[in-house]
Parts: structure tokens; C-alpha cells; sequence
């Protein structure tokens, strides 16, 4: 048994190990994320369609066939808001089936849903489970029309879909989660900021040629 600390008591939950033998029950998945639009909406959380649910429904209108589960995100500064919502979960049929810290998973009805949390990362990045996105993406968001209600999802989501799938995301593909190009971002800001580091590369160029 885990538990997690809320502002409405000690809410337990039994971990539950998500893979991806099975392919998403669309319907069962579409009711899944309405309910759970309704209550984060009442709550004044604000979230936002992600990796291959944000995909899904910009190039088909649609959650991706061969996708295993739904994925969203929120900024962490509505971390502690989504924290103390689980019992409201709970009472409309949804469970916790892991929690990371940047990372809580609900399921219902045996489809599941992520919920990434975003947490800044220097002056214009965030970062989730090693994978950094440019702050912009997640930021400036525009409403878009899903499953006959209206979400949020980045202003750029091509620009966003490129970085993540390649040039040629609009072609359906299997077995072919987002690229993490967290690694670039990072790389490129920590460089920018950091005098010594140059100092020190220069000093190594200079050794080997």
C-alpha cells in the first residue's frame, strides 16, 4: 500500500504496473477524459492535450488507435491543486495507479490516463521526467476542439509535433513514442549560462589540436 500526503487526509492507493500490451478503447477513453475535464475545470486547473493524445487529435481528430492511454499535462504550480483533488477521483470511479513526483497516472474502467507536471527549468524550459520542453509550448495555449469540447493545446502544435515526432508526424506510425530532445534544450541553455564551461572547452580544444 502508497500513500500520499493531501490536504484532505492520507490518501492509499496499490500501485499498479501500466504496460502497453493493449491498444486504447476509445470510447472508454473518451468518457475517461471528459469526466476528468469536468472536475480539473471546477477545480481551475489548468491543463493541457500532450504527446500522443495531443497527436491524435490534431492530425485525426481522434485518440490514435494504436495508442495505450491518454496523455495530458499541468504546470507544477497546480501540483498541489491536482494533489488534493484525489478523493474527488476516487469518488467518480478514478484511481491512482502511480505517482512520481512529475508524473500521476489515473485509471478507470481499465484505461488510464498521464498526467505529466511541468516544472520550470531555467528562464525557458520545463522539464518532466528528463524530458525538457521549451516553455512556450506549454505556456501560450490556444483552444482547440476534442472529443466535442474545447482543450487546450500549445499555439505552435506543429511546430511542437515536428520537434517531437519528426518532420513527417502526420504519417500514422506504431511503436513510435516522442522523441526526448530534452537532452538539446538542456545542453544548449546550460552552455549559454555558463562562462566556465566555454573556458573549459576551449581548453580542450586547445590540448587535442
Amino acid at each position: 500500500m502508497k500513500t500520499i500526503n493531501t490536504n484532505n487526509g492520507i490518501y492509499e492507493y496499490h500501485e499498479i504496473e501500466l504496460t502497453g500490451e493493449k491498444r486504447i478503447n476509445r470510447l472508454i477513453s473518451k468518457d475517461n477524459l471528459l469526466d476528468l475535464k469536468i472536475l480539473l475545470d471546477e477545480n481551475n486547473i489548468k491543463f493541457g492535450l500532450i504527446y500522443g493524445t495531443l497527436l491524435g487529435a490534431y492530425r485525426e481528430n481522434n485518440f490514435i488507435e494504436h495508442d495505450i492511454d491518454t496523455d495530458i499535462f499541468i504546470l507544477n504550480e497546480d501540483q498541489d491543486k491536482l494533489i488534493s483533488i484525489l478523493f474527488e477521483l476516487r469518488n467518480i470511479g478514478f484511481e491512482v495507479a502511480r505517482y512520481r513526483g512529475s508524473l500521476v497516472s489515473i485509471i478507470r474502467n481499465d484505461e488510464y490516463i498521464d498526467i505529466y507536471i511541468f516544472q520550470k527549468k531555467g528562464r525557458s524550459t520545463r522539464e518532466c521526467l528528463g524530458n525538457v520542453i521549451n516553455s512556450c509550448f506549454l505556456d501560450n495555449l490556444k483552444e482547440y476542439e476534442f472529443l466535442g469540447k474545447m482543450f487546450n493545446i500549445p499555439e505552435d502544435t506543429e511546430k511542437l509535433l515536428v520537434s517531437m515526432y519528426g518532420k513527417d508526424w502526420m504519417t500514422p506510425k506504431e511503436n513510435t513514442p516522442a522523441t526526448n530532445y530534452g537532452w538539446y534544450l538542456t545542453i544548449r541553455s546550460y552552455i549559454s549560462r555558463s562562462q566556465t564551461l566555454f573556458k573549459i572547452i576551449g581548453w580542450i580544444k586547445r590540448k587535442v589540436i
